[in-house]
């Protein structure tokens, strides 16, 4: 039997799923079921919580895990036969083509970004397991040569065949179709029953992923909420989950979104004319919504900050107003290189204060260095031991013991200022920063007492906005339910945004 769970922002939908694993491990073996997410952070969220609370190993859970990863493991694949960056870029020097910045998504195994508009083409239908010609035809596609498409298409198969390399739709593909070479057919574990979540991203083929793995089940939970799909540019298919049968279960209490942020994502998202109707309740608490004319007229000085655009080269402007701002953030889930930079200064106080360092910890010293450490000298240092400051300066080559700020002499003028400043105003650069900022894409699944959503469009967006308003619906209501207090809406800085 197919249970379909739909869980609006912050009801505890992972929570919920990890119950209906609890009741069927009364009289299931663990390695009898499966959990299937589309994002890597879903499924070790899921498999942490089980391990947490249903007194499972690691070793119990074969079966949490991505489908893409499911598909890796049953095809019995290993990571050099996956097309990667590196590849793309080969491809297109072999061509005399610029295929760069091609990469699958950290997070998302199925999220695929290319510069190239023909492999993004190409990805993107196969995702909806349709020819790339055939889906040229059915678009708009007037900046896109046919002729040049095909040719790429044809090469880009020959080359992965040549240098025996696999993509992640061709794993999926390949699972469902069957082994090209020798006709084996890919018979999924006979499992008692599988939980899918976050099935509102799924495309048409992970759908039919889902289908084959399902058929091999007694019981099935399908989770997710159509509301928050936003990934319909990179081939997700939300109609199958909006029109999908079963047994149907709406999670009705949020423990994230306060009252104020509820009632505007209610506006937002009763625009959407495809959808399913859901009844849910804020918290208690009120919020707040607060409108501004920039961004730099906010204060960040206290609490957790979440900043979100629409399009990546925005990041660019908001980073620049919270350097001039003097303020300590992120890009989405990079690591800050003021938190590397920092974490040297500690390891170079640690040394002048007597504290013998690893080689490694002394390198990344002198790798700040320019004129303070005599580099021919350093060779000579074994990789496996610890060495005080006093070792360093009589036999290989330190120069210094001053305070960092004149002792990491690579550092720039304007770097260390920036540091000095941070430090000054109390901000512990040992951790993650208060504030983190992301496209909007890049966030599903995150939260923050504070969250700043920037209302413009890009030139693209803005089109497909005019065009399909409810996708952009989706796209603002999954950033307005990010916030556990306080959203601030910027106004729009040009004619392209979004209406709030």
């Amino acid at each position: 039997m197919r249970t379909i769970i739909y869980g609006p922002p912050g009801t505890g939908k992972t929570w919920t799923l990890i119950e209906e694993i609890k009741k069927f491990l009364e009289n299931t073996d663990p390695k009898r079921i499966g959990y299937f997410t589309f994002s890597k952070n879903a499924a070790i969220h899921g498999k942490e919580r089980a391990i947490e609370n249903l007194d499972l190993f690691s070793d119990d859970l074969d079966y949490f895990q991505t489908l893409h990863s499911f598909c890796f493991n049953q095809l019995n694949l290993n990571k050099n036969q996956v097309m990667k960056e590196k590849h793309y870029k080969d491809l297109g020097e072999k061509m005399g083509l610029e295929i760069e910045g091609t990469q699958q998504d950290d997070d998302h195994d199925s999220v695929f970004y290319s510069k190239n508009p023909y492999i993004q083409l190409i990805n993107l239908a196969r995702s909806k397991d349709i020819d790339p010609i055939h889906y040229y035809h059915l678009t708009d596609n007037q900046k896109i040569s046919l002729n040049k498409l095909e040719i790429i298409n044809k090469e880009l198969t020959r080359y992965k065949d040549q240098n025996g390399l696999i993509d992640f739709s061709d794993m999926v593909d390949r699972y469902l179709k069957g082994n090209p070479e020798t006709g084996e057919q890919y018979i999924p574990p006979s499992f008692r029953v599988i939980f899918v979540d976050e099935a509102q991203d799924l495309s048409l083929m992970q759908w039919q992923l889902v289908k084959k793995i399902e058929d091999a089940a007694t019981d099935s939970f399908i989770a997710g909420d159509d509301d928050q799909g936003i990934y319909k540019w990179n081939g997700a298919h939300v109609n199958t989950f909006i029109n999908l049968e079963g047994k149907r279960k709406i999670l009705d209490q949020s423990r994230r979104v306060p009252k104020a942020p509820f009632r505007l994502a209610n506006k937002i998202i009763k625009k959407v004319k495809n959808r399913v109707e859901k009844e849910w309740l804020p918290k208690d608490e009120e919020g707040s919504v607060n409108r501004f004319s920039s961004l730099s007229d906010i204060d960040f000085s206290q609490g957790k900050w979440l900043i979100l655009s629409n399009a990546n080269y925005m990041l660019n402007a908001v980073g620049d107003i919270l350097d001039e701002k003097n303020l300590y953030w992120q890009r989405r889930n990079a690591t800050p290189r003021i938190k590397n930079v920092y974490e040297i200064i500690q390891k170079w106080d640690e040394l002048r204060q007597g504290t013998p360092l690893h080689f490694n910890d002394c390198k990344k010293i002198f790798n700040k260095m320019n004129n303070n450490w005599d580099k021919k000298l350093q060779k000579n240092m074994v990789k496996d031991l610890f060495y005080d400051i006093d070792t360093l300066k009589e036999t290989y080559g330190l120069k210094t013991e001053a305070e960092w700020h004149e002792a990491l002499d690579e550092l720039g003028t304007e770097e260390i200022r920036k540091i000095q400043k941070l430090i000054d105003s109390g901000e512990d650069l040992s951790k993650d920063p208060r504030i983190r900022v992301s496209t909007i894409h890049g966030v599903k699944g995150s939260e923050r007492e504070n969250v700043v959503v920037n209302t413009d469009l890009s030139g693209a967006a803005y089109e497909e906005y005019q065009k399909n308003p409810d996708d952009t619906h989706r796209l603002f209501y999954v950033a307005v339910t990010r916030t556990e207090e306080n959203l601030f809406l910027i106004e729009p800085q040009t004619r392209k945004a979004y209406e709030l």
